[in-house]
């Protein structure tokens, strides 16, 4: 067993084999198998919940940079949430919510499930719907909740109305570069992104600034990110923001939009590509 002092300060591989072993340790007589070309994505096959895809790599991100006392903790919190998805499946109405991730968790080879229950998002994005797990977040598959004895129609109104009960949790605050405002939700930093679902809510932040336009962005799952589009510079602003968010951990949207203050749509009009943000035709 590493120290929580000598944990955070390993490789990211030597990370990944501690991860392993702790998870091989908890799960006994689970397969585990390594992908041969994503070593930090491991298949776990469960005789009755399927195959479970998990992805290490925002965990070993997040413990190369976590303060030496929090690192095995976020490790705890990885396993328990394994055991739990492979436990027999129960679903709470109270804790399901609506939430945004990238194209890419879409399909078996990634983290969602072919009947995960989702749909178009904006942009680069695709809608899908979270279950609060208290040390983690697990995305709902329809044969989880059918196996749950619930209703699928019935979860969705829940999440979007769970949603809506937590709007007032919702926050705006300007960075320390004095430009990007970033809106998330008090105690819900998976559902920042989610945000964007409720663009009357970013119009009203929007009108307390006197922005009639905004560039706006998704980069990670705990904040949106606008700046005023009619500022100077807005863009270099926004690039060199997109560059430092997509540099950490649980990274979302590559994409960044153009959002008029009271319209019901996001319009895609730039790409990160490498360290440069784009303007799309």
């Amino acid at each position: 067993m590493y120290s929580e002092r000598t944990l955070a300060s390993l490789s990211p591989e030597q990370i990944c084999a501690f991860i392993v072993e702790r998870l091989k340790a908890a799960l006994p007589g689970m397969p585990l198998e390594p992908g041969a070309d994503e070593p930090y994505r491991l298949t776990l096959s469960h005789p009755e919940t399927g195959e479970l895809v998990l992805n290490l790599g925002n965990l070993v991100q997040e413990v190369r940079g976590a303060a030496p006392h929090a690192a095995e903790r976020l490790v705890d919190s990885f396993v328990t949430l394994a055991q739990r998805a492979v436990a027999p499946p129960s679903v709470d109405l109270k804790k399901v919510y609506p939430g945004l991730r990238h194209c890419a968790f879409r399909g078996a080879s990634h983290s969602l499930a072919p009947d995960a229950l989702m749909g178009d998002g904006p942009g680069d994005l695709i809608s899908v719907v979270l279950s609060d797990e208290g040390g983690g977040v697990a995305t709902l598959s329809e044969a989880i909740v059918r196996s749950a004895g619930q209703d699928v129609e019935k979860v969705l109104l829940a999440a979007e109305q769970n949603f809506v009960d937590l709007l007032p949790n919702a926050y705006g605050e300007i960075g320390e570069n004095g430009s990007v405002l970033s809106m998330g939700v008090h105690g819900y930093d998976w559902l920042g992104t989610s945000l964007m679902f409720v663009p009357s809510l970013i119009s009203n932040v929007m009108e307390q600034q006197g922005w009639d336009r905004v560039l706006l962005a998704a980069p990670n799952r705990e904040t949106i990110d606008l700046i005023n589009a009619s500022e100077r510079g807005a863009v270099e602003k926004m690039e060199r923001w997109m560059k430092d968010r997509l540099a950490g951990p649980r990274t979302q949207s590559d994409m960044v939009f153009t959002y008029q203050r009271n319209a019901t749509e996001y319009r895609k009009s730039h790409l990160m590509i490498g360290n440069a943000l784009v303007t799309l035709n």
